[in-house]
């Protein structure tokens, strides 16, 4: 699992939601932005890293397809060094070194099939065998960050009483990421955090 750090919180163990792991191999799994609030286009980053990488002409068939969040990617051993290997390659080729060009290198590969096509084992790239996107709030990762034009409780994804963050089906969500942008949940985290380390410093924490 490849996540950003400062804004990941994590409310149960996100493995655990991943089916039969002994035989499966070459699985790739990446995580979306909520589709509704914002599309590669109609954002200014999102937009910016790749015409900055790739060039308007080459990338603007992309403007309308829902953004893919660089900062929450999982999958097999195999798959993730596939891919690793490929947003190198992105840098080597493209030179862009701007804040956040990750993300651009990120949805280019997937938007230009160079990671495979989602549930196509036919399209396999190196060990990726299969590719599988996830929406917003569908999956194993919860990207939060497009919903912050009002509180997650009124979206329904957050239960104040029992301080969880949730899925559109009213699930817990394993991993809340880019939950610092809504305010009530930043400040339940951040006092989760402080006993967290009370608790460390005490050397009452459960093992």
């Amino acid at each position: 699992m490849l996540l950003d750090v400062r804004d990941v919180w994590f409310q149960l163990n996100p493995f655990e939601q991943v089916n039969t792991r002994d035989k499966v191999t070459g699985e790739l799994h990446l995580f979306g932005e909520n589709a509704d609030a914002v599309r590669i286009g109609t954002s200014a980053y999102n937009k910016g890293w790749l015409v900055t990488a790739y060039g308007r002409k080459t990338v603007s068939p992309y403007f309308n397809e829902p953004v893919i969040c660089s900062g929450s990617t999982m999958g097999n051993q195999d798959a993730i060094e596939t891919y690793l290997r490929a947003m190198v390659a992105q840098f080597d080729a493209t030179l862009c070194k701007s804040k956040g060009c990750d993300q651009g290198f990120h949805n280019y590969l997937y938007y230009s099939g160079q990671l495979g096509k989602v549930d196509d084992e036919t399209t396999s790239v190196g060990a990726i065998s299969k590719l599988l996107v996830h929406e917003q709030g569908k999956g194993v990762i919860n990207n939060l960050g497009a919903l912050r034009t009002k509180p997650l409780k009124e979206w329904g994804m957050y239960d104040a009483e029992k301080e969880l963050v949730l899925n559109w089906d009213g699930s817990t969500s394993p991993v809340a990421h880019q939950y610092d942008r809504d305010k009530e949940v930043n400040i339940m985290v951040k006092g989760k955090k402080k006993q967290f380390e009370q608790q460390w410093r005490l050397g009452k924490l459960n093992t």
